[in-house]
């Protein structure tokens, strides 16, 4: 039996439909103003690339900050719930999750369960989230799917001393003024965020494994240094981590 799991994120939508623990297939759009018109579609198009009809489907789990401007679902969970779960079964021997979101960063402690001890977020401040990297990189000119590229390209990183956005850009635009390599600009931004993860990390205190979700983990730049600095065994999630919370919301849709 198959199950959708959608996720409505600040940033992006992402839709995915898993045969047990293997993903049949999966489907990401921007979110904006149409939500519920364009998770139609998004369902449609998840359901044709995996062969399956809505009426073959065990059911659908939703999740995400949009999740109550979408009709569609059977099951409706927190996104901490959702990617506990998903850990916790793809990934077992981990007991913290720290998650970069669109507008945060989550730490998650979990138990041998799969059960959520503990959680904190750091949504008063969308400094080290996605919408923080992809304003960032707008004001260097670049998209958010550049930037690990760009970053990569440094060879004299320049440290970014506030991780406050609006400190931040008004440094960015200082150092741009100054002729400083965008590449070495791109590179402290990273390092800025892998340093919130870090911070985010110890919060729980030493743990012995560990994995990272959400979009900005697909960033070599921001995960290498983080991984050097927090204590613990690193596990990659086994798919593309910005489908984490859409896993286990499909997860989830399964159990109940």
């Amino acid at each position: 039996m198959r199950f959708l799991g959608l996720d409505v994120g600040s940033l992006y939508t992402k839709a995915v439909v898993m045969d047990g623990d293997r993903m049949a297939a999966s489907q990401v759009i921007e979110t904006t103003g149409n939500v519920a018109e364009e998770v139609e579609a998004l369902v449609d198009a998840v359901l044709s690339a995996a062969g399956v009809s809505r009426g073959e489907l065990g059911g659908i789990g939703v999740t995400g900050r949009g999740s109550d401007l979408v009709e569609i679902g059977d099951t409706r969970r927190d996104d901490v719930s959702c990617l506990a779960t998903a850990v916790s079964r793809l990934v077992p021997d981990v007991n913290l999750v720290l998650d970069v979101g669109g507008q945060s960063v989550t730490s998650i402690l979990i138990d041998g369960d799969g059960c959520v001890v503990d959680f904190m977020r750091n949504d008063k401040c969308a400094s080290g989230s996605g919408k923080f990297l992809t304003v960032m990189g707008a004001a260097l000119g670049y998209g958010v799917e550049e930037l690990d590229e760009v970053a990569a390209r440094s060879r004299n990183k320049v440290p970014v001393s506030s991780q406050c956005g609006v400190f931040v850009e008004s440094e960015l635009i200082t150092h741009v003024n100054d002729g400083v390599d965008p590449a070495d600009i791109m590179a402290g931004i990273c390092e800025s965020v892998a340093k919130i993860l870090i911070s985010q990390a110890l919060k729980f205190g030493f743990q012995d494994e560990y994995t990272i979700t959400g979009g900005v983990a697909r960033l070599r730049s921001v995960l290498d240094p983080a991984k050097e600095k927090i204590r613990g065994e690193y596990r990659d999630f086994p798919y593309d981590p910005q489908l984490a919370c859409a896993i286990g919301a499909a997860f989830l849709a399964e159990e109940e």
